[in-house]
């Protein structure tokens, strides 16, 4: 056994590796290091003899006077098992940053502490699920810190860390390992959320798609900037998640849901001629759908997504939810959003996906997020967080106490 130590792995190598690694996530790949293309980037790895058996891609941020930030989103692609294999390349990683002016290596690897189900955390109703993402933890945490790696905290802020530490994931598989059916899978919510699900959406004209085509992204962005002037907030741009599409043609995957309005209205006024108790909520969608239809079109988009499929081939194959939108303004009692959640974990479900991550949510479970995401049963996890391998105690030091300056300053605006 003969370990060497490399950079500037060729990028189809690199990605080969990392796609056939279990459980990798899509922020290892070359493919992440185009997109985020304002840091400067590396491929790493070691090889035993001439075989590849560990790598990271390592983003990099100039600072100042010369010094850099080393940042591996998701990673270490390696076992942290192997010590002697953990041992070498930690090493050799800190000679190489050294050598780059880096300051610090800072890792958020998606391991995890804890993994439960949101109603065991809130109602302790004993609920048995399959935990796949705690394994070995506590080991890993402390080669780590045998490493040196210094723990970033345990804030709770969906915003504290540069990936959230809490986030939501549903599993497509029951306890025993084995693939939910769709209507399985839709009565695992709650009964006021699945009843907005299937026939519900369909006799009201509301349809979903899906698109791969990176020119259906100004769709996307039209929502989404719904959804920033209502929450007084600022998401990517259109050229941002072009880029997505582009750099990952395979994995990234748009969703959509539109009304037929003219269908909705044809429905309200069935309804209203069957039921004569639902004559006033009738007229009053009906004035609603005839506002909408004036003001959107006969088809407008409610509510787009984009997701990022598996990128790995082996272990756990978890679908990521990056962004969402929603257009309130159009017949939000119909609650497309439901149905539009449901669409893309059927996606994931046909696509032999074994979990779909909804993303950060506040440690506290009780943010607008959480609230939103509750509605489908998912399972809560709690990761290990931020890890710092400091270089340069010194410069470390300052380039903190800087960042908090900034911090306090922009609060004050």
């Amino acid at each position: 056994m003969k370990y060497q130590f490399k950079t500037n792995i060729e990028s189809k190598e690199f990605d080969e590796f990392v796609k056939n690694y279990p459980s990798t996530s899509f922020m290892q790949t070359t493919s992440w290091a185009k997109v985020k293309s304002s840091w400067q980037h590396d491929f790493v790895g070691v090889y035993d003899d001439d075989k590849l058996v560990c790598t990271a891609m390592i983003l990099k941020r100039n600072l100042f006077f010369g010094k850099k930030l080393f940042y591996v989103p998701r990673g270490f692609v390696i076992d942290y098992k192997d010590k002697k294999l953990l041992t070498f390349f930690i090493e050799n990683l800190k000679s190489y940053a050294k050598k780059n002016g880096a300051i610090d290596i800072k890792i958020d690897p998606f391991i995890c502490f804890s993994e439960d189900n949101i109603q065991n955390i809130k109602k302790q109703k004993g609920i048995e699920i399959k935990r796949s993402f705690t394994s070995n933890t506590k080991d890993i945490v402390k080669c780590l810190e045998d490493m040196h790696f210094k723990h970033g905290g345990y804030k709770k802020e969906v915003n504290a860390y540069i990936q959230p530490r809490y986030t939501m994931a549903i599993s497509l598989k029951d306890k025993d390992g084995n693939f939910y059916d769709k209507e399985k899978l839709r009565r695992t919510f709650p009964k006021n959320t699945r009843n907005y699900i299937g026939t519900y959406q369909e006799q009201r004209g509301v349809e979903f798609s899906y698109s791969t085509d990176p020119k259906d992204v100004k769709d996307l962005v039209s929502v989404l900037h719904c959804t920033e002037q209502r929450q007084h907030i600022a998401l990517r741009n259109e050229n941002y998640f072009k880029k997505v599409m582009e750099c990952f043609p395979d994995n990234a995957v748009l969703f959509f849901a539109r009304i037929n309005v003219d269908e909705y209205i044809k429905f309200l006024k069935d309804d209203m001629k069957e039921n004569e108790d639902k004559k006033e909520f009738c007229q009053k969608q009906l004035k609603e759908a005839m506002e909408v239809k004036k003001e959107f079109g006969s088809k407008p988009l409610a509510g787009a997504t984009i997701v990022m499929m598996p990128t790995c081939k082996n272990g756990i194959k978890t679908a990521s939810f990056l962004y969402a939108g929603t257009n309130t303004k159009i017949l939000p009692s119909l609650k497309i959003t439901n149905g539009l959640m449901f669409y893309r974990l059927c996606y994931a479900l046909d696509n032999g996906c074994d979990y779909c991550d909804l993303g950060g949510v506040d440690g506290s479970l009780e943010d607008h997020l959480s609230t939103f995401k509750s509605k489908f049963n998912p399972n809560v996890l709690e990761l290990v967080g931020e890890y710092d391998l400091v270089i340069s105690k010194f410069w470390y030091t300052l380039f903190n106490f800087g960042m908090k300056i900034l911090k306090f300053i922009r609060s004050k605006r």
